[in-house]
């Protein structure tokens, strides 16, 4: 079953790599496979990054554009996915620190919590509850600093390895552990504050 899927991840790699060379030879079909491919996924991380859903529309645009404008000083890569994540990251840093209004909008009120009205069936009394604690999980996400929203979104939800963590950030992997570690910490900890004083409440 490990050989089976070792060939399938080397035929995928090995598709990259042709479409990545289509791209650099001017074909574009071949970018247009790696839009395709990729766009929806680089979407969902730069959403992780900063919720501003025009704003990582904008980025995503531009990367697609710069790798075509560009694309005769393009470097072979052996994980096509990696590099673009990589390099929306940077854009994303590049853009927010041109404007820091962009980066400092919290979006507030996309992140308001539900009330937990009074009832006598507990079944809703749980619902409520789940749905403000969820919100209170998205809340504690969005509050992390973007270097540690980052690394929760690549290893819990794009379900990379710590190692291609690490070089999408541009770290070594043992930063990548300790970013982990802190997010965990500070998100867990939001949980806990929010628990209590639902108990108090």
């Amino acid at each position: 079953m490990q050989a089976q899927e070792t060939h399938i991840l080397n035929e995928c790699l090995q598709d990259e790599a042709l479409l990545w060379s289509q791209l650099i030879e001017g074909d574009k079909a071949g970018l247009e496979m790696i839009y395709r491919r990729y766009s929806h996924q680089l979407f969902r991380y730069g959403m992780a990054i900063k919720s501003n859903r025009s704003f990582i529309k904008d980025c995503v645009h531009e990367l697609f554009v710069d790798l075509w404008k560009y694309r005769k000083s393009l470097k072979r890569t052996d994980n096509v996915k990696i590099y673009l994540f990589k390099s929306l990251s940077n854009k994303i840093v590049k853009e927010v620190s041109r404007d820091r209004r962009i980066f400092l909008d919290q979006e507030i009120s996309e992140c308001q919590t539900v009330g937990l009205e009074e009832s006598v069936e507990e079944k809703l009394i749980v619902h409520q509850f789940n749905e403000r604690l969820q919100q209170r999980l998205k809340v504690a996400l969005e509050e992390l600093p973007v270097r540690q929203r980052e690394v929760i979104q690549l290893l819990f939800f794009e379900k990379l390895s710590y190692e291609a963590t690490s070089k999408v950030l541009g770290i070594t992997v043992d930063s990548s552990y300790t970013l982990a570690w802190k997010a965990i910490s500070r998100m867990k900890k939001a949980i806990l504050v929010f628990v209590f004083l639902i108990a108090l409440s």
